[in-house]
């Protein structure tokens, strides 16, 4: 009889061991999948918070400089820029240049060129156009989708239908 007896104990261990890597494979599964999913939608979630980024900081400069004749539109060695006066001569540019909206704080006659700018974050494209004192500033991200932002600028000096008569 004990030696009966000795194989069922035998058999009663390797059955929960075998239980117990079941649970233990199932236990890491559902962890790895938890990880993945996270991975995804945090991924996804930095996509989209580098265009609302970019759209906030470019809005937020341009109503921070908001005075009298501070902003415009111009080129810095052929690169669309936004400019922005922060007075004694000296500019914030806010731009893209090779694939990053870049931005640089410079003095007139300083020579600065585009990549003399401090990367802000990655993005495609940068298209920038001025109408009657609204600067529309069009942002394509790094997964090709374009964001548009419309910044009213109340100091622009905007000629009325009068002037233009």
């Amino acid at each position: 009889m004990k030696i009966g007896q000795l194989k069922k104990h035998n058999i009663d261990i390797m059955f929960l061991m075998v239980l117990f890597l079941i649970f233990t494979f199932s236990a890491v599964s559902v962890l790895l999948m938890a990880v993945n999913s996270y991975r995804s939608v945090a991924y996804a979630n930095e996509e989209n918070a580098s265009a609302r980024i970019a759209t906030s900081y470019i809005r937020e400069q341009v109503r921070y400089h908001d005075d009298m004749g501070a902003i415009t539109l111009s080129k810095l060695d052929d690169v669309d820029c936004i400019k922005m006066s922060e007075g004694e001569g000296v500019n914030l540019y806010i731009y893209e240049y090779n694939g990053f909206l870049m931005e640089l704080e410079a003095k007139d006659g300083a020579g600065a060129t585009p990549d003399f700018g401090n990367k802000i974050l990655k993005i495609k494209a940068l298209d920038l156009s001025e109408q009657d004192g609204v600067i529309d500033a069009e942002i394509t991200d790094i997964k090709g989708e374009s964001f548009d932002v419309l910044i009213g600028v109340k100091s622009m000096e905007v000629e009325s239908d009068e002037k233009q008569k």
